[in-house]
């Protein structure tokens, strides 16, 4: 009977608690709102929420519609959520390879690292740090290194290839840059 879960009217708050209007009260969210008094969510807590359903209820869409949600499209598109808001431009053929991939591992907030991944080790990687870690030792094929632009969607003009076979560390150039690895 449900198709889509919507993160809407709950979500985390940025220290984790969570902000939950309780039902049968017959207030309007504007007023549990105001009893509650919400604070601002984060992108770790978003993504939190949003793979929390994604792992409980895997055949549903799940859209996250709750607090600053057009702030934290990549953080929903990263843990696997259907919908979220990334610039109108997003590369076509990036989209495309993500829609294959889901979230692998656990999230390294330490780092501020967060990955897609399909079967093919290909991976999409958003990370906070200028040092992107990626083991690629169980399998030997040479990969290509793209980068996308956070804040335009679009392929940047950098690419380099690497081999597989080993653990390897990327650096990216500059903040708000996601990597975007794909076998040759």
């Amino acid at each position: 009977m449900v198709d889509l879960i919507d993160i809407r009217y709950w979500y985390y708050e940025a220290d984790g608690k969570e902000y939950a209007p309780k039902g049968g009260q017959n207030l309007a969210p504007r007023q549990h709102a105001r009893l509650l008094k919400p604070k601002k969510t984060s992108f770790e807590q978003v993504y939190r929420a949003v793979l929390e359903y994604r792992k409980k209820y895997p055949a549903k869409a799940v859209v996250y519609s709750g607090d600053s949600y057009d702030e934290f499209g990549w953080a929903v598109f990263m843990a696997g959520g259907s919908l979220p808001v990334l610039p109108k431009n997003t590369n076509k053929e990036f989209l495309l390879s993500a829609s294959e991939m889901l979230p692998v591992g656990l999230p390294n907030v330490s780092t501020g690292q967060w990955a897609l991944g399909n079967s093919k080790n290909e991976l999409i990687v958003y990370s906070r740090s200028h040092t992107i870690q990626l083991d690629l030792s169980k399998t030997p094929n040479q990969y290509l290194v793209r980068w996308i632009d956070s804040k335009t969607g679009s392929v940047t003009n950098k690419e380099e290839k690497v081999a597989g076979g080993k653990k390897i560390e990327i650096k990216k150039q500059e903040e708000g840059i996601i990597l975007w690895l794909t076998r040759l």
